[in-house]
């Protein structure tokens, strides 16, 4: 008898386990793509998914979503109004570009406002002159009474006690004329003070006339916000994970190639048994036929 045994497993074949991995592996991406894609609907509008493309991934087929949002009929009013009214505000915009034009190239005209004082010397004389009017005739009338006093009391003028009598008044005549200094300064400044608040009212009057364009024009460009960029929503990560069929299927090989060395050995051990036995009743037959001859 010769050595037997059933024939070895076939040979592990590697690409055809990694074809049978990526074929795994897309399957299993392609539910999670349509787990993930879960259709929402809120009292705003609602996020649909769709399918509307497929590809060929290495002989797999792997779709293409597409996400659309919708807003609903209430919140769908408001848009189309708001941009409605963002549509006009930019169309009227366009009609105010002439007068903005027309505003920055002119230059501001200061004809007919306030000019400041150039003289501020004539302006204290002018208000020193006022100041020092009245008390000077005051002065003048009490000098003169003074005069005919002491010329009736026999004192000649330029005497000393002539002098010391007209020294009060000319003291009275210093302190008046040095506080109509005083207060001719304080007025002139306050004459300018005031000149300088109509120049500046007169040139804030023509500024915002002739900015009034512009802000105009800006204006309507607030309303008209702009381009708004679209709300994307996020895209759902759909992740091909590795699911193991390389393992499985070479454990399934060892597995095969060693029971059948578990089978082949205990058919070697069967026949080295059976060889055995032949020896033994072989040498006990030629010990029988031995003794028979002796015999």
């Amino acid at each position: 008898m010769g050595g037997g045994g059933s024939s070895s497993p076939p040979q592990y074949n590697g690409a055809a386990t990694a074809a049978a991995q990526g074929t795994a592996n897309v399957n299993t991406g392609v539910a999670n793509a349509y787990l993930q894609n879960t259709n929402q609907i809120t009292p705003q509008g609602r996020l649909t998914y769709e399918k509307t493309s497929a590809r060929d991934v290495g002989g797999n087929e792997v779709p293409s979503f597409t996400a659309t949002q919708t807003y609903s009929p209430e919140q769908q009013a408001i848009y189309d109004k708001t941009t409605n009214l963002q549509s006009g505000a930019l169309d009227t915009a366009r009609t105010v570009m002439g007068s903005v034009n027309n505003s920055v190239g002119t230059p501001l005209d200061y004809n007919g406002i306030p000019q400041l004082p150039t003289d501020q010397t004539a302006l204290r004389d002018q208000a020193y002159g006022a100041l020092t009017a009245r008390s000077n005739q005051d002065l003048d009338r009490q000098q003169a009474q003074q005069q005919t006093q002491l010329a009736n009391q026999g004192i000649a003028a330029g005497s000393e006690a002539y002098n010391n009598a007209m020294i009060p008044l000319d003291r009275s005549r210093v302190d008046a004329s040095n506080q109509a200094t005083i207060n001719a300064g304080n007025i002139a400044g306050q004459n300018l003070s005031q000149a300088q608040a109509l120049r500046n009212s007169g040139i804030a009057d023509r500024t915002n006339l002739r900015n009034q364009p512009l802000q105009d024009y800006s204006t309507l460009l607030g309303l008209g916000g702009g381009v708004s960029q679209p709300s994307y929503v996020p895209a759902v990560s759909a992740q091909i994970p590795a699911t193991d069929v390389t393992t499985p299927a070479m454990q399934q090989y060892q597995g095969q190639m060693q029971g059948w060395q578990a089978g082949q050995n205990s058919n070697n051990a069967l026949m080295g048994g059976l060889f055995g036995l032949g020896g033994s009743a072989l040498g006990a037959a030629g010990s029988y036929l031995g003794m028979s001859a002796i015999m």
